[in-house]
């Protein structure tokens, strides 16, 4: 983060923990605050310059709002678990971050790429397949293939954490120029 000039935490070659972003800075502390990292230290910015507004949102008492959602361990290893903005509010006011669910379903080698979000009341996936995986393996099925992982995804899930539609696509994602599905 810019923010943080620029960064928070570091993974090095003799201290890697799977499923993190590295461990925190020696000069960074990080807390979780409402699932929202939140984190302060000698790098962490003062605030905007000439914009007392949105330094006042970003900045609480000198803790960083990150805006990404997570949790730091007892030896300082960050956890991200999604971004704020794209969490999902259920009909039931409950959060769903999206993104675990993208990387849970997206698991599986059929799945090319995947986006995940609320549609009409309910949680969606539209899936681009991998239809190299999906030839390679002889599924001549691919809608029927992928409503199975999404049922065994269903199967181990909270009721709020469901994907209730499954959407097929034909084509990628559009993607942002650093290559990620933009979402909106």
């Amino acid at each position: 983060m810019t923010e943080c000039s620029p960064v928070i935490s570091t993974t090095v070659s003799w201290n890697i923990r799977k499923g993190t972003v590295g461990q925190l800075l020696p000069n960074c502390e990080a807390k979780a605050v409402d699932e929202e990292l939140w984190v302060r230290g000698s790098s962490v910015m003062q605030g905007y310059y000439k914009m007392p507004e949105e330094t006042a949102e970003t900045l609480v008492d000198g803790w960083l709002r990150t805006g990404d959602l997570g949790y730091v361990d007892e030896e300082g290893f960050v956890y991200l678990t999604g971004r704020k903005k794209n969490l999902i509010i259920t009909k039931n006011g409950e959060n769903v971050s999206p993104e675990e669910l993208e990387n849970k379903i997206g698991e599986n080698r059929l799945v090319q790429e995947i986006l995940v979000r609320e549609s009409e009341g309910v949680i969606e996936a539209e899936i681009f397949p991998d239809m190299e995986y999906a030839e390679k393996k002889e599924i001549s099925d691919i809608p029927a293939e992928l409503q199975k992982l999404i049922d065994e995804y269903n199967a181990g899930a909270p009721a709020y954490k469901r994907v209730y539609r499954l959407k097929v696509r034909d084509t990628e994602f559009p993607k942002t120029p650093s290559k990620k599905i933009k979402r909106y």
